[in-house]
C-alpha cells in the first residue's frame, strides 16, 4: 500500500513539473541566457529583449552574426525581428577543389562578398505547454568585387539551401513549426518549410539527351520532425530526421502519344538524419 500510495505521489509530482521551454521560437531569453550546439547557434542575450548569435562550428572561416530583437512580448504572442550578416569567402574558397572540383586550378574564384539577412518570427501558445510558431526570412548576396562563383546543383538539398545566397544570389524562406510537450524531459517538434533561391541555370545536355532541359525550379521544400530528450537541467540531446523535395537535374525520357520523345523534369527527395546536443544556461 505504501509503495502504490508512493507510486502514486512521484507521478503527481512529474505531471505537474514544468516540461523544458520549446526551441527555435520568437522567444528572447532574459538577459545573460544562453545555449549553444554542435551543429546548433551560440545564442547570448546581452539585454532583455536583445540576442546575439552565431555559429561558432565555421566562424573562423565564414564569420557571421545575427541580433534578434523582441517586438512584442505578451503572454501568448511573440514577435520577433532578425537582422544578420556573414561573410562566407573564406569558406567557399577552401572547397573549391571539393564542392567546385572543376575550379580547383583554374582561374575562376570566388569573390569577396557579404551575405545580409533579415527575417520576423512570430510564436504564440496551446495550452500550457505548446508552442506553434510562423516564420519569414531572407538573405541575399552584395558582391564586394569581381565573382564567377555558380550554384552549385549538389546532390544532397540542405547543402543546396546552405549556400544558396553566396551562389545563386538569394534565397527566401516562409515556413512553421509546432512543438508538443509529451512530458517533463521530452519534447517533440514538427516544422514545414519552402524556400525559392535565386536563379538555378541550366545542366549542360548530353548527347544522348532528347528535347530541351527547362531551367532548374528554384523551389525547395523541407520538413523535419526531431525529439528534444532532456538529460540534464539545462541541456538537451536533439534527435530527428530531415525530408527535402528538390529539383537537382534528375529527367526521364518520356514518349508522348505522336511518338516524339522529350526529357521530363523529376524532383529528387534527400532525407538525412539529424542529430545535436545543446547547452544552455539560465
Amino acid at each position: 500500500m505504501r509503495a502504490l500510495l508512493l507510486c502514486v505521489v512521484l507521478a503527481g509530482t512529474l505531471a505537474a513539473a514544468d516540461p523544458r521551454p520549446a526551441r527555435n521560437t520568437a522567444d528572447v531569453g532574459p538577459r545573460g541566457s544562453w545555449s549553444v550546439g554542435v551543429f546548433n547557434p551560440l545564442r547570448l542575450a546581452i539585454l532583455d529583449g536583445l540576442e546575439l548569435q552565431t555559429h561558432p562550428l565555421v566562424f573562423l572561416v565564414a564569420p557571421n552574426l545575427d541580433a534578434r530583437f523582441a517586438l512584442v512580448r505578451s503572454s501568448s504572442v511573440r514577435l520577433t525581428a532578425e537582422a544578420g550578416l556573414s561573410l562566407p569567402t573564406f569558406g567557399l574558397r577552401l572547397t573549391k577543389g571539393y564542392l567546385f572540383p572543376a575550379w580547383a586550378t583554374s582561374e575562376n574564384d570566388i569573390g569577396w562578398m557579404l551575405i545580409p539577412r533579415a527575417g520576423l518570427l512570430l510564436s504564440g501558445n496551446v495550452g500550457p505547454h505548446d508552442v506553434w510558431t510562423l516564420k519569414a526570412d531572407g538573405a541575399w548576396r552584395a558582391k564586394l568585387g569581381p565573382n564567377s562563383a555558380t550554384q552549385l546543383n549538389s546532390f544532397l538539398a540542405p547543402l543546396d539551401i546552405l549556400l544558396a545566397a553566396p551562389l545563386t544570389g538569394s534565397c527566401y524562406r516562409v515556413g512553421g513549426a509546432y512543438d508538443h510537450a509529451l512530458s517533463e524531459r521530452l519534447r517533440l517538434r514538427g516544422e514545414l518549410n519552402l524556400y525559392a533561391t535565386g536563379p538555378q541555370g541550366r545542366l549542360a545536355v548530353s548527347e544522348t539527351d532528347v528535347g530541351p532541359i527547362a531551367e532548374l525550379s528554384p523551389l525547395i521544400v523541407t520538413a523535419h520532425v526531431g525529439l528534444d530528450v532532456a538529460v540534464f537541467k539545462h541541456s538537451r540531446f536533439t534527435v530527428g530526421v530531415l525530408w527535402a523535395n528538390a529539383d537537382q537535374g534528375a529527367t526521364r525520357l518520356v514518349t508522348g502519344p505522336d511518338g516524339f520523345s522529350e526529357r521530363e523534369r523529376v524532383r529528387g527527395n534527400n532525407i538525412v538524419p539529424t542529430l545535436d546536443f545543446i547547452w544552455a544556461g539560465p
